[in-house]
């Protein structure tokens, strides 16, 4: 071992969080690396470079014990607050506004939930980046499985089976991180298989996936995670986007009784995909600020799990309503800007997606709750619904992990178990 291995060791040894010393080590190593070199370029041999490059440094256990106070776990028990709070939240409401309470093993799932949330939370979110290939292979193979038996999964399973789409993807982009166009080849090919199976399942799995996915491509070409040109970043680019603007357009222009036309103008189809939206839109004509509306909420079809937040507004008023939804904003907006502070290309990836399907959720289901009705899903974390529950749980696990441990992760190499001979 040479004299830079048993200085850098050394400083590696004063820092109890083991996870953080290999990011260390590979960091501190390149560092005096190129001290030594530049000394070596000013005529000194390389002994004395090194000797000199190690001086500068300093003291070995001083620095350690300096790196031991900075790297250490970042526990996230506030966001893991704000998530219980949304538990307990939606269940109290889901208990008081209705005069019948029937949880269908809503407690039972909130417990298995929260359990499953804290183990993503403490097991790591670098498993995914260690074995990429087993968790796509393990999918496809459920996704064949299911295809064969010819299972009827339900709207609710399907689109709580589509939220996990993301995160099988950031995985098959990790594995194809720095191959250029190979890698945007792949990803783009990948993205379609995706679209294609969340089709298959519902049109809220197709629209979930599809814009997530789209925004996931997006940002890892233009932040260079394939080490495309900057030419292939935009022809990656238009290649994605044209093809979803035209289709809205047309969607606008040419079909009158599409599915966005009717989101948007709910007469054309007043007995049809319109019905829904046009008693949202007559429930919440008759909210007021505070308290309860003058319109029944039984107007609405399946108040309980579609219309969740329709009916606060209509029971309870307009500022609960915008309350519920401003905690979920500012719950969004700290996990973007957390992820987008992540140092290691995995925990970037790992944190985007999973914030990233918590907000399309969001949107959508306040959206659909105004009587825009162009697709459903669940409220996360506070709207009745076990299996989005319990996906959304898991989820939100991974990404306060990659809050909790990402600075560890080095930036651009697999994570890996440190290995140095000295510090175990």
């Amino acid at each position: 071992m040479g004299e830079i291995d048993k200085y850098v060791n050394t400083v590696c040894q004063q820092m109890r969080w083991k996870k953080a010393r290999q990011r260390v080590f590979d960091e501190m190593t390149t560092h005096i690396v190129d001290s030594r070199d530049a000394y070596i370029g000013q005529g000194f041999d390389e002994q004395a470079a090194t000797a000199q490059a190690i001086a500068d440094t300093g003291d070995a256990a001083v620095l350690g014990a300096s790196f031991d106070r900075v790297h250490r776990p970042k526990p996230q028990w506030g966001m893991i607050g704000a998530v219980i709070g949304f538990l307990v939240l939606g269940i109290v409401i889901d208990l008081f506004m209705h005069d019948t309470w029937n949880d269908n093993g809503r407690l039972v799932f909130t417990g298995i939930g929260l359990m499953a949330m804290l183990a993503a939370y403490f097991v790591d979110f670098t498993i995914l980046g260690k074995y990429p290939w087993v968790i796509i292979s393990a999918f496809l193979v459920l996704m064949a499985f299911l295809a064969w038996i010819s299972v009827d999964i339900g709207f609710a399973r399907g689109q709580a089976l589509s939220l996990i789409f993301p995160l099988v993807f950031v995985t098959c982009i990790f594995a194809l991180r720095d191959t250029g166009i190979k890698g945007i080849a792949v990803s783009g090919a990948a993205y379609a298989v995706l679209c294609v199976i969340s089709g298959l399942l519902f049109f809220a799995s197709f629209f979930h996936f599809s814009v997530v996915g789209m925004a996931i491509l997006l940002v890892v070409i233009w932040r260079n995670w394939f080490s495309a040109s900057k030419y292939l970043k935009i022809l990656g680019t238009f290649l994605l986007i044209i093809p979803f603007t035209a289709l809205a357009i047309w969607g606008v222009l040419f079909e009158s009784r599409s599915r966005i036309a009717i989101a948007f103008n709910p007469h054309l189809e007043p007995l049809g995909h319109g019905f829904s939206a046009l008693q949202a839109r007559r429930v919440l004509s008759g909210a007021v600020l505070l308290g309860e509306g003058g319109v029944n909420i039984y107007w609405l079809p399946d108040a309980r799990h579609n219309f969740f937040l329709t009916s606060i507004a209509s029971r309870y008023g307009w500022l609960p309503f915008i309350a519920i939804v401003c905690a979920l904003a500012a719950f969004i907006a700290i996990g973007f800007i957390r992820c987008f502070k992540q140092k290691s290309g995995l925990g970037f990836l790992v944190s985007f997606a999973v914030i990233a399907t918590f907000s399309i959720q969001v949107v959508t289901f306040v959206a659909f709750n105004l009587g825009f009705t162009l697709v459903m899903m669940t409220l996360p974390l506070i709207s009745p619904g076990n299996s989005a529950l319990l996906a959304n749980l898991v989820l939100v696990g991974f990404m306060l992990s990659v809050f909790r441990t990402g600075d560890a992760v080095p930036r651009h190499k697999p994570p890996q178990s440190y290995s140095s001979p000295q510090v175990q």
